[in-house]
């Protein structure tokens, strides 16, 4: 550090290097990797920019489709949210949804392929967070399967995974990353 001895320290030098350092911190926070999918991590603050025009689909950074933002029901706001497809899994489908309440991300959603792709979830999600809390396997008639549609929760202290192998047609499903004040919300709303 001999270099800043020869220097004079002004009130105008101290000022910009406090500047410099709050706006470029040295130490940054440690994402929770059991908390984070696709690199959107739950219980951080949503810092996610709105895409620019045409951005979306073929998004090379993070961002959000703002004219698709929403409030739901029971209070928080949707934001869809598209990500670099080089972090895209076989299972995956489209953009994430991201529930925001006070600026806090409470839930993340992953849309999947449905029944196509429902084992590659399962083993996925298996993986990292082990065997479910609960499962089952459901033969839903109405949707005209062959195949039947699987179930599974993972509960933890502060979050919870659920994944959903179809939800309305074959052809969709969903894993879902929620903290307890989401699920209490949407428990208050009956949805």
């Amino acid at each position: 550090m001999k270099i800043f001895r020869h220097l004079p320290i002004t009130p105008l030098l101290l000022v910009s290097i406090l500047l410099v350092s709050t706006l470029f911190p040295t130490h940054t926070h440690a994402a929770d990797p059991a908390k984070t999918m696709f690199g959107v991590e739950l219980g951080t603050s949503f810092l996610i920019s709105p895409c620019a025009r045409g951005e979306d689909t073929m998004a090379k950074r993070y961002c959000y489709a703002e004219a698709l933002t929403a409030k739901t029901a029971w209070g928080s706001e949707e934001h869809h949210v598209f990500y670099p497809r080089a972090e895209t899994v076989p299972w995956a489908r489209g953009e994430m949804v991201v529930d925001v309440v006070s600026g806090i991300i409470e839930a993340i959603h992953i849309n999947t392929w449905g029944i196509e792709a429902q084992t590659l979830a399962l083993d996925a999600m298996t993986k990292k967070y082990g065997p479910p809390t609960l499962s089952r396997v459901e033969k839903i008639k109405g949707l005209r399967s062959r195949w039947p549609t699987k179930y599974a929760e993972w509960e933890f202290k502060d979050f919870s995974v659920r994944l959903d192998g179809t939800t309305g047609s074959v052809d969709w499903g969903r894993v879902t990353l929620a903290t307890p004040r989401y699920q209490n919300m949407r428990k208050g709303t009956g949805k």
